[in-house]
């Protein structure tokens, strides 16, 4: 009986301790409130219509502030929201942002590492940004949006988040 009850407690802790390595990361899978383009970027509110569950799936982490207001490092245009989720004991940081753009801004990205990505949106690509690992869709003609994750680049979830994203389009 007492091998059964260490053989449990050592695999529990093996399990908690995975959990903990692994940032507790997982898929977004909250329904993105509609998002409206025909009344342009500018009117959208980026940080009210993801849900910040989806966000901190992702992240595998709780968000230290509220989502804040982002428009893509000053990009003329640019309307999204950035998440912050604090820092590691090793002084990484975790954040995110999804940033709605004119077209232009997702033609002009600096290429490095991009990988396309089939069956989302119109066209769509993973990037190494200067900030971290990014997805890029476009939607339309006019315009685009990128979604991204630091410390790490979580790919899964942020295609998942993606798709949450357009489909929540109108």
């Amino acid at each position: 009986m007492k091998k059964q009850t260490l053989f449990v407690l050592v695999f529990m802790t093996a399990v908690s301790l995975a959990c903990l390595v692994g940032g507790g990361a997982s898929e977004p899978k909250a329904a993105v409130a509609p998002i409206e383009l025909s009344k342009g970027i500018a009117s959208l509110d980026i940080c009210a219509v993801i849900p910040t569950e989806d966000i901190e799936a992702v992240m595998g982490r709780k968000l230290t502030s509220k989502p804040e207001s982002f428009d893509y490092y000053g990009e003329s245009g640019a309307n999204g929201c950035t998440y912050d989720a604090g820092k590691d004991s090793s002084g990484a940081a975790y954040f995110g942002y999804v940033v709605f753009t004119s077209i232009e801004t997702y033609k002009n990205q600096p290429l490095y590492n991009n990988k396309d990505v089939k069956d989302l949106g119109q066209n769509a690509y993973f990037n190494n940004g200067a900030d971290a690992r990014q997805l890029w869709v476009k939607v339309n003609d006019s315009t685009a949006f990128v979604v991204a994750f630091g410390d790490e680049p979580r790919e899964s979830g942020t295609l998942a988040l993606a798709r949450l994203v357009l489909a929540a389009i109108k």
